[in-house]
């Protein structure tokens, strides 16, 4: 039934605490397992003379290497956790994309056949939700996969 998780990680250890959650299980032994980290594109734009339009997107040599450290950063980091993973005879694979993290993760499991995804809630209160947003929030709404949602502990 759970054939593929989606594991979204976002590099802090509290979004690692999904970890266990999922791999302890030894019913989840013959699942495959992506993991999954969303890089957030760079909010600078440029005005636009049509009135009512919002701006473009800018895009310079310095902003596509800021993107490409970035994901490079995120593509070693799930590697190592991977790797851990792998050692204790998990079927995992990993990708990284660019993108709003919740859109970003609802659209990929849609399109890629996953049964789960697991993520983290990071705690936040409700006022910081209404002013900043939760991606796990949002995923939890918006998906129409089943989502597993953990709150870390702080």
């Amino acid at each position: 039934m759970l054939e593929k998780i989606l594991v979204c990680l976002d590099g802090s250890k509290e979004a690692e605490q999904i970890l266990p959650y999922i791999t302890v299980d030894t019913k989840l032994s013959n699942s495959e397992f992506i993991l999954f980290r969303v890089i957030s594109l760079p909010d600078v734009t440029i005005p636009v003379s049509v009135p009512g339009e919002p701006g473009m997107p800018l895009s310079t040599g310095a902003i596509g290497k800021q993107m490409q450290t970035r994901q490079d950063e995120a593509t070693i980091y799930l590697q190592n956790i991977a790797a851990s993973l792998r050692d204790k005879g998990l079927n995992v694979d990993y990708t990284v994309m660019p993108g709003t993290a919740g859109d970003t993760i609802v659209h990929y499991a849609l399109e890629n056949g996953i049964t789960l995804i697991a993520i983290a809630t990071h705690g936040h209160g409700v006022a910081r939700r209404f002013f900043v947003g939760s991606t796990a929030d949002f995923v939890s709404r918006h998906s129409p996969i089943p989502v597993l949602l953990i709150r870390p502990k702080l």
